[in-house]
């Protein structure tokens, strides 16, 4: 049996289920390689900010096009992310999700290691007093040019926290020549589950051709659900819905200059999370698609965004700026009642049955963005730009303790107001010499400062308040590629690149005995080393094709949660290597049929012991499956009215862990491996598409990620399960 004392349950608490100082939460992920290009051409990217083939990209990205998000019935972020080799994530419902690339993630991460992008403007914020690791932007998968996942450090290019890669949704932009809309309808039902149904619209306008052009579009997105909870007694919990739309404005007045203006609203809204309670040996505490607690745990989030974008060809460079502003706000109840209840009765006798942790996460965030970029297709180019950010966030957390009725107790737990303050300046920039017409190399730096600050207020048993604090801290990022054309067809690289996180103040924590600092006042930004080597290649006519990549990471001063005298804080410890591989291989041996395999290693391991991971050297990071694996099969009869077409997927994912050994905060949870099975069938009729599909046909409870913060002081893990076989049929149309 486990002593605890009041410091043991007051660091459990803090360090648990999102109270004050909250860890961002632990899960597993599923992951699986891409879905690749489904009709012959090129597809051009912006991943080193510039248009350019994705076969002359020298690193690893994988693009998924809105063609290929609609094949496979995609709506939100967690039915195309099991399609990208070396994405992994973690996720309870829409708008809860952490995400990390390659493996860099240390479980429950102090900040994330993904940056996420709309067009050119970053998402959320920038420091580790949000919550904002456990917040991944879950874009509605509509209207949507395409999604680019850049994996490897981007920190040159892209800045903090961009250390695993960057995730880019790309909209589309309004049309200057032509009318046109679209719309597409959806139903689908789930076996144990219930209904789901999804709508969206879309016009471009151009208002004076060549001049100017309007696009707007709207969608809504209802998810039945499938957990049920068994104390609560109500069913489908987790359903929930996603709705919002966008405005572009695209002003063109002359050839060299365009004015980009967008508006982006997006809601998400959810009755309660998408877990099983799951005891940690692997048994189901009510049933492997239950839940097992009292008390409901909604979830809402509303993102607007507002951005301009000006581009201006001054014929020597192309001058780009970016402005944006953006609020991100996020509330969710959490139920911490199976730990904490029976323990406020034990420690402060409070006659607890139920205990819920009410938070508030938001955001507000300026940034500016300048550009200067020679023309492509010099003997030198190059690359020059300045970035600045000013970010308020405001992190509120209060404890509500329930009797045998369900009935609030007037006691004050916590109540906690963390606010803080991130501003950002850098300066970057990166030079091309091309030697020969297929040889070239390139070089970058970026240097950023930030200024960061934090109030801590907080009353009750378990918490305190305590002075402000402050920090600066400056950084530099480097890059390196090395580039061989053999064709226009083959493409090989080499590439060295660095990323980081930022550091910052610290959470103060004042020693009883002494009245001194009994935590660091500040942590540091932990940086990696990645070295990454590929080759992209494809047949004249893109009959055959391959994309081979491999790299090793070297990740120092990992930033980490630990608990000082019952409270929450930030320490740098420990180091980790990575190494891995990733293959896509595609097949067209006919006009009609797109066929790929795709394959991905990984395998990040700590370099030493560390007490407060509970690791032990050479332990394996969680959160990152070693393999995984998957097949898409297409075809479609192109020489009929109808265009009949089927395709298949199946994905393979080898075990995971969600944390480590030997850890007390966060018990280890195994979740096993797993191979799902998608088929899916089109015609069309004129101007309308139909499409059916079923989704996990052989109906497999894959265990997708998992959570053990809870599990410290005896509750379950849970456990997000895959959802059950379901159903669907979408019709969609253009005009």
């Amino acid at each position: 049996m486990m002593d605890f004392d009041r410091s043991t349950f007051r660091g459990a608490l803090l360090t648990g289920t999102a109270m004050l100082f909250l860890a961002p939460a632990a899960h597993a992920q599923e992951a699986a390689p891409s879905v690749a290009a489904q009709t012959p051409g090129e597809i051009v990217v912006t991943a080193q900010k510039r248009s350019e083939r994705l076969l002359d990209t020298p690193q690893s990205v994988t693009a998924l096009s809105s063609d290929q998000l609609d094949a496979i019935a995609a709506r939100k972020f967690v039915d195309f992310a099991d399609s990208v080799p070396g994405l992994q994530f973690t996720t309870q419902g829409a708008g809860t999700a952490q995400i990390s690339m390659r493996g860099v993630t240390s479980g429950a991460d102090v900040s994330p290691t993904v940056s996420i992008y709309v067009d050119d403007v970053p998402y959320g914020s920038s420091s580790a007093f949000a919550n904002g690791a456990r917040r991944a932007l879950d874009v509605g998968l509509f209207d949507i040019e395409r999604v680019e996942v850049l994996r490897g450090p981007q920190g040159t290019l892209y800045g903090a926290s961009s250390m695993g890669g960057v995730l880019k949704y790309v909209t589309r932009a309004p049309s200057l020549t032509d009318f046109e809309g679209s719309a597409n309808a959806g139903v689908s039902t789930t076996r144990h589950g219930g209904t789901s149904y999804d709508g969206s619209a879309v016009v471009n306008l151009p208002l004076v051709e060549d001049k100017i052009a309007v696009r707007a579009s709207g969608f809504y997105a209802h998810d039945g659900g499938y957990m049920d909870n068994v104390v609560a007694g109500k069913d489908n919990v987790d359903r929930g819905k996603t709705y919002g739309g966008r405005v572009d404005l695209l002003l063109a007045p002359t050839e060299d200059l365009s004015v980009r203006l967008t508006g982006f609203a997006q809601n998400i809204r959810r009755d309660g999370s998408a877990y099983a309670d799951i005891a940690l040996d692997g048994e189901p505490v009510a049933g492997i698609l239950k839940q097992s607690h009292p008390l409901e745990e909604p979830f809402a989030s509303n993102f607007r965004l507002a951005s301009a974008t000006v581009d201006y060809d001054m014929g020597f460079a192309t001058l780009t700026s970016i402005t944006s502003y953006q609020t991100n706000a996020a509330r969710v109840r959490t139920d911490g009642s199976a730990v904490y209840a029976p323990l406020l009765n034990m420690f402060f006798g409070l006659p607890a049955s139920a205990f819920a942790v009410d938070e508030l996460a938001r955001t507000r965030k300026f940034t500016q963005e300048v550009r200067l970029a020679s023309p492509t297709g010099q003997k030198l180019e190059w690359l020059l730009g300045g970035y600045y950010t000013h970010e308020k966030s405001l992190l509120a957390q209060d404890g509500v303790t329930y009797d045998a009725t369900l009935t609030p107790i007037d006691v004050n737990v916590v109540s906690a107001r963390i606010r803080s303050k991130y501003q950002e300046y850098a300066v970057f920039g990166d030079v091309t010499y091309h030697f020969t017409d297929r040889f070239d190399v390139t070089g970058g730096i970026r240097y950023a400062h930030n200024d960061q600050a934090f109030e801590q207020d907080a009353t009750g048993l378990l918490v305190a308040a305590a002075p402000g604090q402050k920090s600066k801290e400056g950084v530099v990022t480097y890059l390196a590629n090395a580039r061989y054309h053999f064709s226009r067809d083959v493409t090989a690289y080499a590439r060295f690149a660095t990323g980081y996180r930022p550091g910052g103040p610290n959470f103060q924590v004042i020693d009883a005995a002494t009245g001194n600092l009994a935590s660091p006042a500040s942590f540091d930004s932990d940086s990696l080393d990645s070295y990454e080597g590929g080759i992209k290649a494809e047949t004249a006519d893109k009959t055959f094709g391959i994309d081979l990549s491999g790299y090793y990471i070297d990740w120092k001063d990992i930033q980490l949660l630990t608990a000082v005298q019952g409270v929450t804080t930030y320490v740098n410890g420990g180091d980790a290597h990575i190494k891995g591989a990733e293959l896509t291989l595609t097949a067209r041996p006919v006009a009609g049929f797109v066929a790929t395999g795709a394959f991905a290693y990984n395998d990040g391991k700590l370099t030493a012991a560390n007490a407060i991971l509970g690791a032990a050297k050479g332990e394996r990071l969680p959160n990152a499956p070693h393999f995984t694996a998957s097949i898409n099969v297409d075809y479609t009869v192109l020489d009929t009215d109808l265009k009949p077409s089927l395709g298949l997927s199946l994905r393979y994912v080898s075990d995971r862990t969600v944390s480590f050994d030997a850890s007390a905060s966060q018990p280890q949870y195994k979740l096993p491996d797993y191979a799902v099975l998608d088929l899916r069938a089109g015609l069309s009729f004129g101007r309308v598409d139909a499409r059916v599909y079923v989704k996990n046909l052989l109906d497999t409870r894959a265990q997708l990620s998992g959570q053990t913060i809870l599990s410290s002081l005896g509750g379950p893990a849970q456990v997000t399960i895959l959802r059950p076989r379901t159903f669907g049929i979408d019709l969609s149309t253009r005009f």
